[in-house]
């Protein structure tokens, strides 16, 4: 991010139509009470607040609506949150996007891969989950563990018709705390030819040489990425708000390393932040964090 591109555009998409487990909808108001605009101002940005995204409420969805764990609602979500997040692109602006639950990524990503579909873009993807199956190999159905297939083409057409012709290839994908991935999934994973860093990865390691040897290979090429951070990643111990939490994530120090050492590198296009589960927090503890790890990203640094 060049000093002359100081604005971000917050976009809340307050929707937890992805998954199983209500919460994730309160996501972006918490983290707008824990201060996230403040924090990015001291930082040196204007921040500039686009509202939220439309979402219906799933309790009174109709049975159409409801088919396929929500498809065309979130079909129409992902067609918003593409537009929103293109217009910010347009003024020249850092889309950051609150969550909300993963799937929301579907239409961060296909607006990234839009409007930089004539550069070198990369992902980074750092979360428990692969978030690789379809809707063939899913056990539960949920869109939230679908986005890098669609990405990929390989996922609901509707999705995946989001996304234009060149979008990010595989070899510019890079998972990062993987710990909790489906039988089938691993599969998926390993004959996609994405790059993926378990959390064993990082215990023999360590954060800064997984990130060295990404920056000196994949990051090499790329004019820019795109960072998708699922706050499931964290150990539930030090962030509990989140919907699918699952024991021996990311230390604290582990995530604002990682998401520092990301900022460095210097060519953050946009960002998502999601699966924070305010209802499931104990005294805003989690969405503080979140709004922490959001500042190491954008360069907040200890001295």
């Amino acid at each position: 991010m060049s000093m002359s591109q100081k604005i971000i555009d917050i976009i809340g998409v307050p929707s937890d139509l992805g998954a199983n487990m209500e919460g994730a909808s309160m996501g972006p108001a918490a983290l707008r009470t824990a201060g996230i605009h403040q924090k990015l101002q001291n930082i040196g940005f204007q921040t500039n607040d686009t509202g939220d995204i439309y979402i219906p409420n799933r309790h009174n969805l109709s049975k159409d609506k409801q088919a396929n764990k929500h498809l065309s609602v979130i079909h129409q979500i992902s067609k918003d949150i593409k537009a929103q997040v293109l217009s910010s692109f347009h003024c020249g602006n850092t889309p950051l996007i609150l969550g909300g639950d993963h799937s929301i990524s579907i239409g961060s990503l296909s607006a990234v891969c839009d409007f930089h579909q004539h550069k070198n873009i990369g992902l980074i993807w750092i979360d428990t989950h692969a978030d690789i199956n379809t809707p063939e190999s899913s056990p539960s159905g949920n869109i939230h563990g679908m986005p890098i297939s669609i990405l990929l083409k390989n996922g609901f057409t509707e999705l995946t018709n989001l996304f234009p012709p060149n979008s990010i290839p595989a070899k510019n994908i890079v998972l990062i705390g993987l710990r909790d991935v489906d039988a089938i999934e691993k599969t998926l994973l390993k004959t996609s030819g994405v790059h993926f860093y378990t959390m064993r990865d990082i215990d023999e390691r360590g954060i800064q040489q997984i990130l060295s040897e990404i920056n000196n290979t994949i990051f090499k090429e790329l004019d820019g990425i795109h960072v998708s951070f699922d706050l499931d990643v964290m150990d539930p111990l030090q962030v509990p708000g989140v919907s699918t939490p699952v024991p021996g994530g990311l230390t604290l120090r582990e995530a604002h390393l990682l998401l520092e050492l990301l900022h460095e590198n210097n060519t953050i296009l946009s960002a998502d932040f999601v699966e924070l589960n305010p209802f499931n927090d104990i005294q805003g503890q989690s969405a503080k964090m979140a709004t922490e790890l959001i500042c190491s990203l954008f360069g907040k640094a200890i001295i």
